[in-house]
């Protein structure tokens, strides 16, 4: 019997082995989460239909927002480790260079570039495929009146109002023990 399968995925872990690269787990980051994240999302049942419509876009978006925009920052500070270790005469610390440029081309676009770009296209790009999504906020009687005092209560203000620097003896956490 001619089992090919250890075979195939000892040559698969060799080349992940060989080629340890930050930018192929990010990568497989930003697909998990941009397939996984809406699916989950919209089998929650207990949301509103329109707020997981207006959540799984979001999380659908960001996620191909994420793999573009990795692959365009890497392509960007690869061509830049090129030129850096050509002008530093240090051709053969080439493959270190690219390492690092990798590693902090992910850091950068995971931290500034996708909520960025996110931000800016996100809104516009719901409203023209799926307008009127946006999610509303589920008004709630009770958190409505809290500062508002009822003839049928007792109402002495709002009970949760902490001071700005409180003592550990005097924290007022709402509750209120006895008459």
């Amino acid at each position: 019997m001619n089992n090919t399968f250890p075979k195939y995925f000892r040559n698969f872990c060799d080349f992940l082995g060989n080629n340890n690269n930050s930018l192929y787990g990010a990568l497989t980051i930003a697909v998990a989460k941009g397939i996984l994240r809406p699916t989950i999302t919209m089998m929650d049942k207990k949301q509103d239909k329109k707020t997981r419509q207006y959540t799984a876009f979001r999380e659908g978006t960001t996620g191909a927002v994420a793999f573009i925009s990795y692959l365009a920052t890497n392509a960007v500070t690869q061509k830049f480790a090129n030129a850096l270790a050509k002008a530093s005469h240090v051709e053969e610390k080439l493959p270190q260079i690219k390492a690092t440029a990798t590693l902090v081309s992910v850091s950068i676009t995971a931290l500034f570039l996708i909520p960025y770009v996110c931000n800016k296209i996100t809104t516009p790009l719901m409203h023209k495929l799926l307008p009127q999504t946006a999610p509303t906020t589920p008004t709630n009687a009770k958190t409505k009146n809290l500062n508002k005092p009822n003839n049928k209560q007792n109402f002495t203000g709002n009970v949760y109002k902490i001071s700005p620097l409180p003592s550990f003896s005097k924290v007022n956490t709402g509750l209120r023990i006895g008459g």
